[in-house]
């Protein structure tokens, strides 16, 4: 399977692209392997691109101030990160680790960002996922808290 294909069948976030848009992107993506544990981006530094899940997991951790880091979400194949940052032009809001050997596939932020320029509807989908990713999920832990002790064995 090609990047470009990958692009259009297997990464929701990107559902819709022609086949000349998923190619634009697939032309311009860095292919960059990790090895587990390691770092791919770390909180409050700046996002260079959309990076695309091709192979493996990572694991997405917050550090609120002034306590410990918590890993609020595990992303795999076909899921994104980075779009925000990208987006408004800021800074990770999380660090982002491989779980195991992982493949991630960084779109450059200006060819995602003249893609949404170019097409307004795409870029209107976009907006909506993102601020639907905002939502915080009911099964991640919040940062202030720690997860939930097991429950007791019933008798």
């Amino acid at each position: 399977m090609t990047v470009t294909e990958f692009l259009q069948s297997n990464v929701p976030f990107l559902k819709g692209l022609s086949d000349e848009e998923a190619h634009t992107l697939a032309q311009g993506a860095e292919q960059a392997p990790f090895k587990p544990g390691q770092m791919i981006v770390m909180q409050g530094t700046t996002v260079d691109g959309l990076h695309v899940i091709a192979e493996g997991t990572v694991a997405v951790w917050i550090k609120p101030k002034d306590k410990p880091s918590v890993k609020v979400a595990t992303l795999g194949p076909g899921q994104v990160f980075g779009e925000r940052s990208i987006l408004e032009f800021g800074v990770a809001g999380a660090t982002i680790k491989a779980v195991e050997d992982s493949l991630i596939f960084i779109i450059p932020q200006q060819a995602f960002l003249a893609l949404m320029e170019s097409n307004p509807a795409l870029k209107e989908y976009f907006m909506r996922q993102i601020e639907d990713r905002r939502k915080p999920l009911a099964s991640n832990p919040k940062p202030e808290q720690q997860p939930p002790p097991p429950a007791a064995p019933a008798a």
